[in-house]
């Protein structure tokens, strides 16, 4: 793919033909570049706007600001294909559609198409697109010049990888095998992390709990519910029997206590009835005489007189024992007798209840079933899914070290397709540093992620000023040079290559794009701005740089009025967050 031309459908528009072959320079110039003003730069003359109007006509993504601030114009984009030309224009007011060759197309038909015819993209495979490949040969956006391999905006280690790694000529299908092999790995993680959010699951997992004994105590207890509820009858005057039961029960509670107080009172009486507190007369007596007193006969007659009261009082005492005795026993006796009748009562109606339910004690059972073969399936569930979780683990683990094993041989096979990619960004490095090693260390990524291989570009004491855009030229130049798995002859760099440069670099970037392109056939378009080009003319023989330089300008953009700059008018936009 050559670009040929690149114009709009308004007077104003700068109109740029590209050389066909060699280097093809659009300059910013500023009217009067010897008087200093920081507000006077070179920026907003249109020399990155012409990259992203180039992407637009090549079917990148709708821009808002296009449509927004350049209602209804037009651009048009030639190049041609293995000589076959290619006319494509697109509409800012309708961009969503291409006109390509006089058809109108969709946008992702020309991706589709231009990824055949450029790419050999016959077999689709994610994130490696039409769009992804051909920011590798013009860098879309300010961000596309940070690092050599930072082409496309926010893109991610994989398809950065996969991008790259088909441009360098190397096998893919390593790449994606291990991708796949990475996200089985993280579905494999999620389902354990699904499981543990279950909170009949997170208890296995955090208290290591055994669940085969769990399942068998669960089988139990469901088979004992499911013969209760088989042989179960439901009693309709259920809860009035139970409320029977429950009266009769607390009868025989008081009937109990009440029997427990009466043989407590029996007691009693039995106790006093064989306690005899008072002291004989013959006691008292003898007591006298030890004591050596003579009591008189009157004395004596008293004690006597007393003696007899006192044992009257005893005789009516015991006889009133024994007739409470009797009465408490003949009570006892009624009491015990209703004991019986009351015990053999609530036996019959608990013998009822046990064999009948209520309703609701019904449903509860069926409940309780229902949430335990709920437990019982998840914890069988879990056994199943823990053991698909460990032999997932063990196969994806054996699969990840035979690719290992298969990348490592295929690296050696590979070894003329790295060693060609090495040599070449070395031979372009070695223009630029002289004693600074440099080329492309392809390696074996072993490690348990997305990505297959390391592809590093190197040049010693890569730190120093300058030397990140060196890479990113050598980089870019080993890519298209390379030929690996495309048909594009030209790259486009910004003029944001340059600005951290020496000039001593500059120049001899743009000694050594003139010669490659003319040697090979190819483009190097490149935008410049004037003090740049200033600074590399004492690095250049005076026919060397009319020959690199002065004779491949394709355009010039100026400051001096808004019909000098690229669409010949002033525009402010901000494409750059589309």
């Amino acid at each position: 793919m050559r670009l040929l031309r690149l114009s709009a459908n308004k007077p104003g528009f700068h109109t740029i033909t590209f050389n066909k072959t060699g280097i093809s320079l659009i300059i910013g110039k500023r009217e009067n570049p010897d008087i200093k003003n920081d507000k006077k730069t070179y920026n907003g003359l249109g020399k990155s706007l012409i990259i992203q109007l180039i992407h637009f006509c090549l079917a990148s993504n709708p821009i808002d600001e296009f449509e927004n601030k350049l209602p209804d114009w037009e651009f048009t984009l030639e190049f041609e294909i293995d000589t076959e030309p290619f006319i494509a224009k697109r509409s800012t007011a309708n961009q969503k559609q291409i006109i390509l060759n006089g058809e109108t197309i969709t946008l992702e038909k020309l991706r589709s198409y231009l990824g055949e015819r450029l790419f050999y993209l016959e077999k689709l495979v994610r994130w490696l697109t039409f769009r992804s490949l051909i920011s590798r040969f013009i860098r879309p956006k300010r961000g596309s010049y940070q690092s050599y391999n930072d082409f496309v905006h926010k893109e991610e280690d994989y398809p950065r990888l996969l991008n790259n790694a088909y441009l360098l000529g190397l096998d893919i299908e390593r790449i994606t095998i291990k991708h796949t092999l990475k996200e089985r790995l993280d579905k494999t993680d999620n389902l354990r992390k699904n499981i543990e959010n279950d909170d009949i699951f997170k208890s296995y997992f955090r208290e290591d709990n055994d669940v085969d004994i769990d399942i068998a105590d669960h089988e139990e207890q469901i088979s004992q519910i499911e013969i209760r509820l088989k042989n179960y009858m439901i009693a309709e005057d259920y809860e009035k029997i139970r409320k029977a039961a429950d009266e009769v029960s607390m009868q025989l509670r008081t009937l109990k206590n009440l029997s427990t107080a009466l043989k407590n009172a029996i007691k009693n009486i039995e106790k006093s009835l064989t306690v005899h507190p008072d002291i004989p007369k013959e006691t008292i007596l003898k007591l006298y005489e030890e004591a050596r007193f003579n009591l008189s006969y009157m004395v004596v007659k008293k004690i006597t007189e007393v003696e007899e009261f006192h044992n009257k009082l005893l005789s009516n005492r015991t006889k009133r024992l024994f007739d409470e005795k009797k009465g408490l026993t003949l009570r006892l006796k009624d009491i015990e007798s209703e004991k019986v009748r009351l015990g053999k009562k609530e036996d019959e109606l608990l013998q009822y209840l046990n064999t009948h339910g209520a309703l609701e004690e019904f449903t509860a059972l069926n409940n309780q079933l229902a949430n335990l073969k709920t437990k019982l399936n998840k914890m069988k569930t879990y056994k199943e899914i823990l053991q698909e979780y460990k032999n997932r683990l063990a196969e994806i683990k054996i699969e990840f070290e035979q690719e290992n094993i298969e990348t490592n041989n295929y690296l050696i096979q590979a070894k003329p397709i790295t060693d060609k990619n090495l040599s070449m960004f070395r031979s372009f490095s070695r223009e630029f540093y002289d004693n600074k090693p440099g080329g492309i260390d392809i390696t074996n990524n072993d490690g348990t992620n997305k990505l297959r291989f390391n592809i590093n570009a190197k040049i010693q004491d890569d730190a120093s000023d300058g030397i990140g855009e060196v890479k990113i030229f050598c980089f870019d130049w080993s890519l298209l040079k390379a030929k690996h798995n495309h048909k594009i002859n030209f790259i486009f760099h910004d003029s944001r290559l340059l600005a951290n440069m020496d000039p001593r670099q500059r120049a001899i970037l743009f000694k050594l794009a003139h010669k490659q392109a003319a040697s090979d056939g190819l483009q190097y378009i490149i935008s410049a701005n004037e003090d740049m080009l200033e600074s590399i003319k004492g690095y250049f023989e005076i026919d060397e740089y009319r020959n690199v330089i002065e004779n491949n300008k394709v355009l010039e953009l100026t400051d001096k009025s808004d019909e000098s700059r690229l669409l010949g008018i002033q525009v402010d936009m901000n494409y750059e967050s589309d």
